[in-house]
């Protein structure tokens, strides 16, 4: 168990992280800051935290870990207000999408004492806020872990301990290795949803095709009315990952646009073949995802040893 986790940021994330832990008996003690004003209160009211705080420095005081589930572009700053302010021989982990950049900051503005653990919750819902908070959001889920050769072991296994109370599957990956596949299964696709939606919300005709839109429309264009902010971070902080995912994608359109020009009548195959793939996806990993490594499965330096 732990005596005392702190989370800074009590959103949908940070709110069920808070949950979570108090189902599972898993800490003493449940800390909270974030600069929304009434979310503190708020998450303590919901049960998310015990002790809600105005201050990082006095949030952060004590704890063992640290949970920073701010979004992305704001994790630069917090981590060098941290780095004045957290307890010697403090675990800090982190929920952002994208993790190079991330590990790349703690490593510059965290002191030595202060160990670091990148991680990564794969799940979600349309809704945020602690409101939406859910004791049940990482539920066999998927969760990544990213620690790289300069990450304790001792570090890992305490953060992968704190995974495992929250009911998750814990995937060990290299930063770059989870930023490379993000890019593709989650980042590309809240890119091509923006798209779809401003190409035909552009067209002339959009007034009245707006009425015929249904389900089709409505599913692929889901992620587009996600936070622009969270949105702009992510472009800018996996930026190289994400624009190779989307020349790939660009070429498979640019030569599907040229099928479909040239009325190819075995077009058919093309979309047998996607059928096909999206159904063994299905089959295999819809629901939860790939198991990863356990953590009794380290090796020394942190990293997964299979």
């Amino acid at each position: 168990m732990f005596q005392r986790v702190a989370i800074v940021g009590l959103g949908l994330i940070g709110g069920s992280i808070g949950l979570a832990l108090h189902r599972a008996k898993a800490a003493q003690e449940v800390t909270g800051y974030d600069l929304g004003r009434g979310v503190c209160e708020q998450a303590r009211k919901v049960g998310a935290i015990d002790q809600a705080y105005d201050s990082l420095a006095d949030a952060v005081r004590g704890a063992e870990l640290v949970v920073l589930a701010t979004p992305v572009g704001a994790m630069r700053a917090l981590l060098q207000q941290l780095a004045s302010c957290v307890t010697p021989g403090t675990v800090i982990t982190d929920v952002a999408s994208t993790k190079a950049q991330v590990i790349s900051w703690a490593e510059e503005f965290l002191p030595e004492n202060v160990s670091f653990v990148g991680g990564h919750p794969m799940t979600g819902k349309e809704v945020s806020g602690v409101e939406a908070a859910d004791a049940g959001l990482f539920q066999g889920r998927i969760y990544c872990l990213t620690p790289t050769a300069r990450t304790r072991p001792s570090a890992v296994n305490k953060v992968a301990s704190f995974v495992e109370a929250l009911g998750a599957r814990i995937r060990f990956l290299e930063p770059a290795e989870h930023d490379g596949q993000v890019a593709y299964v989650s980042h590309l696709p809240f890119v091509a949803a923006i798209a779809l939606m401003t190409t035909a919300a552009e067209a002339p005709s959009w007034g009245d095709a707006a009425l015929l839109a249904s389900s089709g429309f409505r599913d692929m264009t889901r992620l587009a009315a996600g936070s622009p902010e969270m949105y702009r971070d992510i472009c800018l902080t996996n930026s190289e990952a994400l624009v190779r995912s989307l020349n790939e994608y660009l070429l498979t359109l640019a030569r599907l646009r040229d099928r479909i020009a040239a009325h190819d009548p075995h077009l058919n195959e093309i979309f047998a073949r996607a059928q096909e793939l999206r159904l063994q996806w299905q089959a295999t990993f819809g629901s939860t995802g790939p198991v990863g490594p356990r953590s009794h499965e380290l090796g020394r330096n942190g990293s997964s040893s299979s």
